[in-house]
């Protein structure tokens, strides 16, 4: 289960903009500076939508940047209600930066680009002059200060430079912290205001090429070690930092949830001897669909990965347990199934072997290991893998429309989910995370300022009260779903500032019995249930409302995007574990009528949600 982080996060809607670029400077021999405005960062309408002002609240927000390709051409997405429709042709050539400075009343804001030779950025920001347009989207989301923390541990190459800067000076007065900062070369150095407790350590590669050694490394295993939690927040090239990520969660056990570490850029070097060249490789037979058909249909990788990632093999081996009876050991497992199971492993290039006969992450197993959310998607108790397997039962729900997907234990998955609190856990954990995105959308859809009170039911409702909470703090809220469900929302997902205002109600059902409530708020709840029993639950939630008092109903729809293959996948997923699926705005509505609702509203919300605002029939 995963646990909560101590960041608190806020979600806006994705918007692109043009502005202009009104100053270049260089601030270091290493890094260039660029100041943008223009009305767009101000709130603004275009083709139809209103658009919100561009907010930044984190350190280490990322906006994106639209360049042009080799051929001179821009290629830019679409604008939705809150996301972007990248077009199928032509994937636009974009990289990621941090805001280093955003003023909204003078209507500026600062980039900073490394200076390098070659890249798309480096070359552009040496280029652009001011009067020159640039397109950029984002941020779509901000990490805040972690809370709870007793010190900080910051440690970044030259591209993570502009977020530690930002950083530096907002931390609040008297943070502890200690920074290590890898520069190219002594010049590079540059001032960094603060008002933190904070001990700086410039570390100069004195011209080496970024990301050929291991001074970030070093000087993270070899710092004073203050006592109390640690939050640690590490950036820079992917593959120097796995030395620090292994030292950090393996040797020093710092909890996974308290560290922050990501790679911003990838070095690549030369092919090796004997390597194609790309010409080559194209000119050889790629299309062999014998071959492409066998790697389709071969069940036994994801079977084989799920089940070490199940059993902890990766994280075991990564912690310093390499050899077979150890392993068996430390997990539990048949010893001859599990020696099987390694070799297969060790095939895959999820697991190497040193030449002791020692085990050791190759480079699959590491991005496993890496990856933060791995542990819950492959995790066979979880609900991910859980939806992947329901996918088994495809035949039978192409035959008959109803959920095919029976669990191991012969239960259909909402069944499964009632008995299994882990089960059911990652299964909310995941929604209320979905969630984060259609917030914002439900927040402007609706006059909440007019509300006093609000009883909230359904998946990720938890997430959207969060934010109503925050916003309209006068606010009464209640959230009714079953006992473990509460549990989640209660540790994972509702701020710990919200919850004394939040009333959390245990409810059966997964409605919620009548009260006095201005508002109803049902968010996603019908997307696990077939129609009948999303029509029954709809109409036991009108019986409830009272004379007068709306229903927010807000779920999913049909990807506008027909190609779009993993809402596709999704959709088939959701047909064969619950029998619902992702259905469009006309089968919801007709859901609606057969519940007898009235539809005064419907709002879209972006990423492909809709909210219908419903009351009962006029008697």
């Amino acid at each position: 289960m995963p646990t909560r982080s101590p960041r608190p996060v806020a979600t806006f809607p994705i918007v692109i903009r043009e502005l202009t670029v009104l100053r270049a400077r260089n601030i270091t021999p290493g890094m260039r500076r660029l100041t943008l405005g223009g009305d767009q960062l101000r709130a603004f309408h275009k083709d139809g939508l209103d658009l919100p002002a561009l907010r930044t609240d984190g350190f280490d927000d990322h906006v994106k940047f639209f360049f042009p390709d080799d051929g001179g051409r821009l290629v830019l997405p679409r604008q939705n209600v809150s996301s972007l429709d990248w077009p199928a042709e032509g994937r636009p050539v974009a990289k990621d930066y941090t805001p280093v400075r955003h003023d909204p009343e003078s209507g500026e804001i600062d980039f900073d680009f490394v200076r390098h030779e070659g890249g798309v950025a480096s070359t552009w920001a040496e280029r652009v002059r001011p009067g020159d347009s640039a397109w950029i989207a984002g941020p779509k989301m901000s990490h805040g200060h972690p809370e709870g923390a007793d010190w900080i541990l910051v440690a970044g190459d030259e591209t993570a430079l502009p977020a530690i800067g930002r950083w530096l000076a907002e931390m609040p007065e008297g943070t502890r912290a200690k920074v290590f900062i890898e520069i190219g070369d002594e010049s590079h150095r540059q001032p960094l205001p603060t008002r933190a407790d904070a001990g700086i350590v410039w570390l100069s590669r004195d011209g080496a090429p970024a990301g050929t050694g291991d001074l970030l490394e070093q000087a993270v295993r070899s710092a004073e070690w203050l006592p109390g939690t640690v939050f640690a927040w590490v950036a820079g090239e992917a593959v120097a930092l796995k030395g620090i990520r292994r030292h950090l969660v393996t040797e020093r056990q710092v909890p996974r949830e308290f560290t922050h570490i990501t790679g911003y850029w990838r070095r690549t070097g030369p092919l090796p001897a004997g390597a194609p060249s790309r010409e080559d490789a194209e000119g050889e037979e790629a299309g062999d669909a014998h071959e492409r058909l066998h790697e389709l249909m071969d069940p036994a990788p994801g079977h084989a990965i799920r089940a070490a990632v199940t059993l902890g093999l990766l994280d075991l081996v990564d912690g310093g347990v390499r050899e077979l009876d150890a392993l068996g050991e430390r997990t539990g497992a048949d010893r001859s199934t599990l020696a099987a199971l390694l070799t297969y492993l060790v095939s895959l290039d999820v697991l190497g072997t040193d030449d002791d006969g020692r085990y050791r992450l190759a480079p699959i197993g590491e991005e496993l290991v890496e990856d933060d959310h791995s542990a819950d998607e492959y995790h066979l108790g979880g609900a991910q893998a859980a939806l992947d397997a329901s996918l088994g039962g495809l035949l039978h729900t192409l035959r008959t429309g109803t959920a095919g997907y029976r669990t191991p234990g012969g239960e259909r998955l909402t069944e499964a989910m009632a008995a299994d609190a882990r089960l059911a856990g990652t299964a909310r954990a995941a929604v209320e995370d979905e969630a984060r995105w259609i917030a914002p959308g439900v927040l402007g859809a609706h006059d909440w300022s007019a509300v006093g009170s609000v009883t909230a039911t359904g998946h990720g409702c938890a997430t959207v009260v969060n934010a109503l909470v925050k916003e309209h703090p006068g606010l009464r809220a209640t959230i009714a779903a079953m006992p473990s469900a509460l549990r989640v929302l209660r540790e994972e997902v509702l701020d710990t500032d919200v919850l004394p205002r939040v009333d959390l109600l245990p409810s059966a059902g997964g409605g919620a019995p009548a009260d006095d409530s201005d508002v109803r708020l049902m968010c996603r709840q019908l997307e696990w249930l077939p129609d009948e029993d999303a029509v029954h639950l709809l109409k036991e939630t009108a019986d409830a409302l009272g004379p007068g008092r709306t229903l927010l109903l807000v779920e999913q729809v049909t990807a506008a995007d027909p190609d779009d293959v993993d809402a596709v996948l999704h959709h088939l997923r959701l047909k064969c574990a619950f029998g619902s699926g992702v259905r469009d705005q006309e089968q919801v509505a007709e859901l609606v009528s057969r519940a007898g609702l009235r539809v005064a509203a419907r709002t879209d919300i972006g990423w492909d949600h809709r909210l219908w605002a419903l009351a009962a029939p006029a008697a």
